[in-house]
């Protein structure tokens, strides 16, 4: 049972009163519950999923009435007999997310787990109904033994409602989850809290704990955005490192000499080693420099001797793979320059051993 609350000891003297009327609680987080004789017929909570995100998913059709489920929360607006009758819902299934509402505030009014979580006030106002007292009437004493069980099971997996919960590599060959489990993991993203993952999913913040919880010990999943994977990916690889690395400090920061502020510390430059390095890679040879009115041959010539040309035919001019130079307007006789020999050797000795044969 849960004791030595404020809100609880409150609720439990307006309980045996008998009275009805709502239970103002204002602090972090802050509620409001709703009592017809002593009993809880509706209750809210600001960190919970309200009906408006609790609807949307159990209608048939999911995406019927938006306009009718708009602001359910509203003591005035009797949106249950609209969606029994309509066939939306059924009885049972309407009870059944009325109830869970109530213990997911009960939960979290009465037994905070965060250490942020304070009430500043708790005031009774008379008198006061909600639509959901038609459906739903919960016998505080019930309530309270109910919450403090639940209590108990979430408080063991330690998860924080505002934690970012993120998806890991998995530590072993396959892990089996059920669908309510799959539901939850398909929603993380990396930067989703328990608390926002129950809003996006229209689910009890203590269900989603509890899945959470779950897939956790499954290896699916870890809570915070700083914890590290420890599946075969991370083993590999290691963990991700936000980047770029920053250099570490030097020296103590040293004052500027105008004295407005710290000047920069820079790193030092690396240092060239005293010999160069040799790398077994023979070094290409120089290109060959040019006259600013040289003229390459085209790139799909090739390297030929001149040959005699079929007779009737005038032998064709040879191209040659070397620079041909030109003096003005016209190709000139005149020999090839100094060293033409040193960048055709191969050329010059097959000439070389034709004319020997010819002699």
């Amino acid at each position: 049972m849960l004791t030595g609350s404020r809100v609880t000891a409150a609720l439990e003297r307006l309980a045996e009163r008998r009275v009805s009327g709502i239970l103002e609680i204002e602090g972090n987080p802050a509620g409001t519950i709703y009592l017809n004789q002593g009993q809880i017929t509706f209750a809210r909570a600001s960190w919970i999923p309200d009906l408006g995100a609790r609807l949307p998913g159990a209608l048939r059709p999911s995406a019927a009435a938006p306009d009718l489920i708009a602001d359910p929360d509203r003591p005035d607006r009797d949106i249950g007999s609209v969606l029994v009758q309509r066939k939306y819902l059924s009885r049972a299934e309407l009870q059944a997310i009325l109830r869970s509402v109530i213990m997911d505030a009960a939960l979290v009014l009465m037994a905070p787990a965060d250490q942020d979580a304070f009430v500043s006030d708790v005031r009774f106002a008379a008198p006061g109904a909600h639509w959901a007292g038609a459906f739903s009437s919960l016998c505080v004493d019930s309530v309270l033994a109910e919450a403090s069980k639940m209590a108990e099971r979430v408080g063991r997996y330690n998860l924080a409602r505002t934690t970012p919960i993120q998806l890991c590599d998995l530590a072993r060959p396959a892990a089996v989850l059920t669908r309510a489990q799959w539901a939850v993991a398909c929603a993380i993203d990396g930067t989703r809290s328990v608390q926002d993952l129950a809003w996006q999913c229209g689910l009890a913040l203590y269900n989603v704990i509890e899945r959470v919880g779950a897939l956790v010990q499954a290896g699916v999943c870890v809570p915070g955005s700083g914890a590290e994977a420890t599946g075969p990916l991370a083993r590999l690889f290691g963990p991700d490192v936000p980047g770029p690395a920053t250099l570490p400090m030097l020296s103590p920061p040293v004052l500027s000499p105008t004295g407005l502020g710290p000047a920069e510390v820079l790193a030092p430059m690396p240092v060239r080693a005293a010999t160069p390095v040799r790398s077994h890679v023979p070094a290409p040879s120089p290109a060959p420099v040019l006259s600013p009115t040289a003229v390459l041959p085209p790139p799909s010539s090739v390297t030929r001797l001149p040959h005699r040309a079929p007779a009737g035919r005038p032998a064709p001019r040879p191209v040659m793979s070397a620079p041909v130079w030109i003096n003005g307007p016209e190709m000139t006789e005149t020999a090839p320059p100094a060293d033409f020999a040193a960048a055709e050797p191969d050329l010059l000795r097959r000439v070389l051993d034709g004319l020997r044969r010819l002699s």
